[in-house]
């Protein structure tokens, strides 16, 4: 896995330690999909400093986090120890060969890798009925697009033309998964609604309607082995 982790610069430690409303919302929605069993073994791939890490640590999981950038892995320890759970992380640079594991999730990581390759990767590495679990941005959704176009690269972003309902589904049932379920998480970019929680609701739910959730700000992508 080869790429410039950007969530750094957007998700800092204060807002790793205190996430944004629509943050929370989204974390609370992934997590809604971890198995209701103890000693799981969780791996954040692409963790980065720590956005689903430290809040799983926080619940009492113990985390495998997966990243090739160093830095960022040193950051993540560091905020671990801050809320005293680094004795529940454990760090790589990638997965163990031989390895399996119940979940594997995370979050902005899929539209910086080749999911062909990927999606397969992943499903060699679960146990079985283990899972996937990612939430990623949406290509159809027009203020991804509006974006990348201002203020990012083209060519540096182009992987997120992989995130969208239609071929998610086709490269998941094409790597042997099961029960796959594409999720619409909000509509409208839910920065622009801040800390109002009336209408982040609203919002979230307009996400998921079965057309509207085509066109969602962020997709939540879950497969079973």
């Amino acid at each position: 896995m080869v790429f410039k982790n950007k969530n750094l610069e957007y998700y800092t430690e204060e807002k790793v330690l205190n996430p944004p409303l629509h943050v929370l919302e989204e974390l609370n929605f992934i997590f809604n999909f971890l198995p209701k069993k103890k000693n799981l073994k969780l791996v954040d791939f692409g963790a980065g400093g720590g956005r689903v890490t430290i809040p799983l640590l926080k619940k009492g999981y113990q985390v495998l986090a997966v990243d090739i950038d160093k830095n960022a892995l040193r950051r993540l320890i560091k905020t671990a120890k801050k809320i005293k759970k680094e004795k529940y992380l454990k760090i790589k640079s990638s997965l163990p060969k031989k390895e399996k594991y119940d979940v594997i999730l995370g979050a902005d990581v899929l539209y910086h890798i080749d999911i062909k390759k990927y999606f397969p990767y992943f499903y060699n590495h679960l146990k079985r009925r283990g899972k996937i679990i990612f939430s990623e941005p949406n290509v159809f959704n027009f203020s991804w697009i509006v974006f990348i176009s201002l203020f990012l690269n083209w060519f540096e972003e182009k992987g997120i033309f992989q995130i969208n309902y239609f071929y998610l589904i086709h490269q998941l049932k094409k790597s042997g998964f099961k029960k796959i379920k594409i999720f619409g998480l909000y509509f409208f970019p839910p920065m622009i609604f801040g800390k109002n929680n009336f209408l982040q609701k609203i919002n979230l739910f307009l996400g998921n309607l079965p057309l509207l959730k085509l066109f969602a700000f962020r997709c939540v992508i879950v497969g079973e082995k």
